[in-house]
């Protein structure tokens, strides 16, 4: 049993992906600021579950199953 991710959610998550990769990487309290700066005003538990599907994203990109971040 995993966990199910809205649609809003990982539309939001790839989107930050794209334009902040930079600052990211696969420290979920690292993310969690990062999405609190670029995202609007917004409930903890939305953000952390952006945050969570982020820090995803970035270890598929560590361990190379993902190629490149701005095709998400």
């Amino acid at each position: 049993m995993g966990n199910i991710r809205t649609s809003q959610v990982k539309r939001l998550s790839k989107q930050i992906v794209r334009d902040f990769h930079d600052q990211l990487n696969t420290d979920f309290q690292n993310n969690k600021m990062v999405v609190e700066e670029v995202c609007s005003p917004m409930t903890k538990k939305v953000r952390n579950q952006i945050a969570g599907y982020v820090t995803n994203i970035m270890r598929q990109f560590k361990d190379q199953k993902i190629q490149v971040l701005e095709e998400l």
